[in-house]
Parts: structure tokens; sequence; C-alpha cells
């Protein structure tokens, strides 16, 4: 639960529209006018759903409290969402304020409240005194929990409408649910939605395993063969109905045979099953309903449906081909990370060759900042819970936190760096000609994200952030986005990943849903648009996707199996400064909130690294190769001299292996191959007696005489120039 209380000379609102379908009925539109008053701005969380009677009663204590002290007995109840990120349904919030409006009553106070779900106007005249402000925020709980709490996730309605493509796979997952019914008589079908490309079905009452699929798939031939059309729903199995309750009753369900579901989104169905041509069962495993470990496990099935069969065959290669360049499969066969099961899941470790890559990463992103006036900072990785508390991020994450108890004091293992970065600047006096000061820190953060979900590099628990925050003026924010958007650019511009697009994300029309004034906001995001046109970056302007903190530029990537991944952000945020109360000294010698702006090019470094090794297939670019030279020795004649040449080499920072092994050279050759060295040497007799090399690159052609400074003139140059 959140609050925000206002002692007001008055509060005067008007109700303009509904901001969502279930929004509360029977409001009028007319003016409302509250005069000496105490507002409750109100948001009810998700957690607040636990206990709703300890924290109502929480609730009412507070507002006696603050009444008392400002002795004023005329309260105004007003819904205010954007308070919180982690906000309760729309039902059990109505329903919360509207009981807190008639208790307030039942204990003395005159009571107005504002319609709840409604897009409104207000003007609220502040008093001035220094408890005319007050914020509050409280759950159910008194003391915080050590044991993660596992809390269900409801299901979301999407607006977009699927693609053809999509609407086969969906469709196919419905066959794939018919088919199970019928081997399985006591299935029911949950929840539905997709895995990236891949559409999935949750069932429960049935256990399928991967010897069931030649079976299932059978019964989905003559299922489709039958030619059975999707139409509008029927009665609900129980979880259908809870899905409902979640997306709202005006819905849509829909009907296969004799299977209703209520899907998330908008006819996402073909007409019939004969449209399905072709498809694949592709795996099978377990899921919680409503992705919590303490509701019951249910069977999840993932398939893919086709217009042909030739679609079909394409997909398939494409998969194997995506497997063949996994960065999972990848980083085994070059030694890059471990995961181990005795360090715990999601938290990978680096072996040398790995970590190498990801210093040769991180240098360059110094490289890329050291001249545009960055500094570098370090910080701890556990902070008080109260940093955390103040900045916003003990309820953003929620769950998500690694507590730490200390001998008196508790902790949090850091899920962000940013709130270190704001004690960094609020401790030095600073004035308007230090302006802009900017932080750059490559540091570790942990989240407990769900076990399911980890994945290799590419979602872990500790997560690597190529951070960096700004603090500057709203006048220096252009120029400010302009330089980050540049590095942006060349860095991913050296690396040949340009099929990017850029998403504006700005204020939608209910401007009270964000924090910070319209002239702060209009200058903030013309500030992020100009910059964008001035770099001619490829972007889309949305309305609505602000954070509501401020306006931000997201860098959505494609990867080189056309996935889309946000990697590089830039937020501008007002909010931060103001929980801190950051100032500088401007000009008037009058205190000034700065403006702090979150950068990332890479986003997660672990992330990037996975996409680096699948985008390269392993072959990397000279500079980030961990095996630049591999030195192959045709007998032990020519060990000496292979050394001697390895130590010249490392002289000039190339990094070497040399292989004396006792096996055949074909094997050794082969061997230099598969861990994709970019150079292999081969020594024989006719190399030691003329003290040249023979040099094969990766891509195949041989070179025979090469003399030892040709080759180092030739790396280093192909290193130094970053040379793709």
């Amino acid at each position: 639960m959140k609050i925000l209380t206002i002692h007001a000379d008055y509060l005067e609102f008007t109700a303009k529209k509904k901001a969502f379908k279930q929004a509360e009925e029977g409001v009028t539109k007319d003016t409302e006018k509250i005069k000496e008053c105490l507002v409750i701005f109100t948001a009810v969380e998700k957690g607040d759903e636990k206990n709703l009677e300890a924290v109502m009663k929480k609730y009412l204590q507070e507002v006696k409290n603050i009444s008392s002290q400002l002795q004023t007995n005329n309260i105004v109840v007003y819904p205010y969402a954007h308070l919180s990120n982690d906000l309760s349904s729309p039902k059990v919030a109505e329903q919360f304020l509207k009981d807190a409006q008639l208790k307030l009553g039942e204990i003395g106070f005159t009571v107005s409240r504002a319609p709840f779900g409604w897009y409104k106007s207000f003007t609220v005249a502040c008093k001035g005194h220094p408890l005319s402000e007050l914020s509050r925020s409280f759950g159910p709980e008194e003391e915080t929990k050590l044991k993660r709490e596992f809390t269900d996730e409801p299901f979301v309605w999407h607006d977009e409408e699927l693609s053809q493509q999509q609407k086969l796979s969906f469709s196919t997952a419905l066959i794939a649910a018919k088919a199970v019914k019928l081997l399985f008589s006591s299935a029911q079908v949950a929840g539905m939605d997709f895995y990236q490309d891949e559409a999935y079905v949750d069932i429960a009452q049935a256990t399928i395993r991967k010897e069931d699929f030649s079976r299932i798939e059978k019964k989905m031939r003559e299922i489709i063969r039958q030619d059975t059309q999707f139409t509008e729903g029927k009665d609900l199995n129980s979880w259908q109905q809870k899905i409902r309750n979640d997306i709202g009753e005006d819905k849509l369900s829909y009907s296969f045979d004799d299977i209703s579901v209520i899907p998330t989104y908008f006819k996402p169905f073909v007409q019939s099953a004969s449209a399905v041509k072709a498809f694949k069962v592709l795996k099978t495993g377990s899921a919680y309903w409503k992705g919590n470990q303490n509701n019951k496990q249910l069977t999840r099935l993932n398939v893919m449906g086709f217009a042909s069969e030739e679609n079909l065959n394409t997909y398939l290669k494409e998969q194997e081909a995506a497997r063949e360049r996994s960065h999972i499969k990848i980083g085994k066969d070059q030694n890059l990370f471990v995961v181990s099961d005795l360090v715990g899941p999601g938290l990978p470790l680096l072996a040398p060759k790995g970590m190498i890559l990801r210093k040769e990463i991180i240098d360059y992103l110094w490289q890329l900042h050291k001249h545009r006036g960055y500094q570098q900072v370090w910080t701890p990785h556990i902070a008080k819970q109260e940093l955390y508390k103040t900045s916003g991020h003990w309820d953003k994450f929620g769950d998500d936190l690694f507590h730490v108890q200390g001998k008196t004091d508790k902790f949090v293992i850091k899920p962000m760096n940013c709130p270190h970065h704001m004690q960094i600047f609020d401790s030095f006096s600073l004035s308007y000609r230090d302006m802009p000061v900017r932080f750059f820190e490559p540091a570790t953060i942990y989240r407990d994200e769900k076990s399911g979900q980890l994945h290799g590099l590419s979602r872990v628990r500790s997560i690597t952030q190529d951070d960096g925050h700004l603090f500057c003026r709203v006048s220096q924010i252009e120029q400010e986005v302009r330089t980050i958007a540049n590095i942006i650019n060349q860095f991913f511009t050296t690396l040949k990943m340009e099929d990017y697009w850029v998403s504006l994300s700005v204020r939608g029309e209910d401007k009270s849903q964000y924090l910070g004034g319209d002239d702060v906001w209009e200058k903030a995001e013309s500030a992020l648009e100009n910059a964008a046109k001035a770099e001619n970056l490829p972007f889309k302007k949305i309305k609505g996707e602000a954070a509501f903190y401020g306006p931000k530029l997201d860098f959505m990537f494609k990867d080189a199996l056309g996935r889309e991944w946000q990697l590089s952000t830039i937020q501008c945020d007002f909010n931060m400064p103001a929980r801190f109360k950051l100032s500088f000294m401007n000009e008037k010698s009058e205190k000034e909130q700065p403006v702090v702006i979150h950068r990332a090019i890479c986003g997660s470094i672990e992330r990037f690294m996975s996409l680096l090794i699948e985008h390269f297939a392993g072959k990397f670019p000279l500079w980030l190769s961990p095996v630049q030279v591999k030195i192959i020795t045709v007998t032990d004649r020519s060990n000496d001299f292979a050394y001697d040449l390895a130590k010249q080499l490392r002289q000039h920072d190339i990094r070497v292996e040399v292989d004396d092994r006792s096996e055949t050279m074909g094997r050794k050759i082969r061997d230099a191959q598969l861990a994709k060295a970019n150079y292999i040497l081969t020594i024989g007799d006719k190399e030691l007696e003329n003290k040249t090399l023979a040099v094969r690159s990766r891509d195949g052609e041989q070179e025979f005489g090469v003399s030892v400074e040709d080759l180092v003139k030739k790396v280093v140059k192909e290193r130094d120039d970053k040379t793709i």
C-alpha cells in the first residue's frame, strides 16, 4: 500500500473518461470541489491482497494519525495508480477504496471519494506548512520475510493482433490439446500463449512424455482431416473462468469441438483446423499455474503450425542451424563458461576464455566513454534496505530481491546500481559549472529470477550491467542523448550488428499518470526526438510507453536467429532525483534539481555475450577472439621454436596457444578449427630450417614462407582496427 496525503485548501477534480472497461460505473462528469480537506492519494498493491484486512487496519490508523496532527475531519479518498509499479487487480482496488470510504465514515470522518478507473483532471491547493505533504508505504506484514514469497502472475490481455503464422501455431496448440484429451480423458486445458515463436498450451491432469509425441501427432492429423471449426465459445472450465476473471468478462471465448478457451488475444485462431497443413510437437515440460510454485503443476506442450510442408521443413532447418550456433553449445565447445549445480542455477562461471571475451567488451565500452567526460566509479554489492526503500526498488522488485541479515542491520544484494550512484552525486557540493556529471560502472547486480526461466548466459541471476548515469540540466539533455546515441551506433557498427529500430517512448493522454510538470516533459521528449533525428536513428514514437518517471529511447536489436532483444536504453528520470532530494547550485545561487539519464549500451553483459556468441557462431573477430593464434608442431623437433614463437607473439599482446600433442596433423588442425582460432601456424622441419611460418586463416586460405615480423604486423593491425 502506498499513500500520499496532502492537506489542502481545496481539491477540485473532474472525471473525463474511463481508463479501462472495468472502471467504476455510475460516475458523473460533474466537477467536484472539496474545501479544507485531507486528500489521501492511494495505490493498492498486489502484495496487499495477501491480507487486505491487515492493510485496511493500517490504512485507517495512518489516516487517523495524520488527521489528528492536522486537526482536520474532512477526508478525500483519491485513487492514484502511478504511486506504484505493482498494482493490485482493479476489482480488488476498487472494493478496497469503497470499503475505506465506508469505514472512515463509520469512525466519524466526512468522506468523499474520487471515481476509480477514470482519467481525471484535478487541481489541489496545498497548505503551506511542513505537515502539508506526507507519504507512507506499508503492507500486510510489519517485518521483512527472508524467505521468498511466491505470488500469482495474473493473465494479461494483449491488444496487438497476431500474424497469420502466429494464428496457425496458436490454433495448432489447441488442436494438440484436443488430441491429448482424446488420449487422456481427464485432461483439461489451462493457459495458452507463446514462448518466442512457439505456441504452447498448459494442460492439467495429464502427464505427457516425449514418447507420447507420435501418438499425439497421429491424433492431430485425424482431427485436422475432420476440418473442425473454431467457433464462439461455450461453457468454460474452472481454469478458463479464472483467466476470464483476470482479463475481463467482456473478452471473447472460443470453442474447438468440446474444448472451450478464453485466449488473451483478439481473434487468435484460424477459421478451421484444415488451415494447418503441417505441424510439429516440439517439446514438453512443466509449468506452475500463474507462475506460482505454490500452485498446481501443469504439463506444457510446445508446438508450431504451418500453412505448408515446405514452411515446416524450412523452420526445422532453421532450428537445426540455431542449435548449432547456440551459445550454450559453443560455450561448452570453446570452454567459455560453466554452469555448476553446486554454485547454483543462473550463476554462470566464466572460464579464462570467456573472461577474455567479457573483458574485451568492457574495455571497448570504456574506450568509447573515457574521452567523453565519463568517470569510473565502484559500488559495493550490498546495501541497507533503506536505500532501496527510498529509491522505490524495494517495491518494484519485491520477491526478486535477495536479502542478507547482518549482525545488526538488514541488507539487500543490489538489484540496481542507480541508487548507489545517487549517493555518490549527493556527497559533493556541485554547481551548474560542474554539470553534466557522468558516471560509468560495469557492475554486477542480482535478482532472484524464476528457475524455469534461467538459460545459459541469456537469463541469469547475476547480471552485469554496463551501467552509466548522467546528472544534467534539462537544457543539456539533447546533447547528452546525442553523445550516448553516437556511442551506441559506433559500438554496434564495429560489431556489424546494425539490424535495429528505436522506440521513442513518450507520455500517453492521461498525463496525471506521470511524474513531473508539462514543461519538463515536453522539453525532455523534444530533446530525445531531436537527438534521434540528429543521429539518424530509425525511431518510432510510441505514446503511452514512457516510464512514469520520464521518456526513454529503447534500442531493439534482432539477433542472428531473427529474435528481437532490447539491448541499449536511454532513459530520462525526474523521479530518482526527487526521491533522493538531489540538487546543485545554479547561476542564481539557488538549489536546482538535476535530471538523471540512465544509459546502458549492452544492457546485460551476460546476455549480450550470449547474443555475440550466436551472432558470430563462435567465429569471433580477432580483437574479441580468446585464441587468436594456434601454433601446431609437426614433430617434437619443432617444439622449442614453437614456444619461442609463442613468447614473441605474447610480447605484442597476441593471444596464442601451442599444440604439441602426439596426435596426427589432421586431428590437430581439426581441433584448432573447432576452437575457431583466427590463424593456425604449422611448424615443420622446413619452417624450423627457414625460420618462417606456414599460415592458415580460419577461412582456409594458406600462405607459406611468412616471416614472424610480417605475421605480427598483420595480426596487430587486424586487432587494433577491430576488423570484422
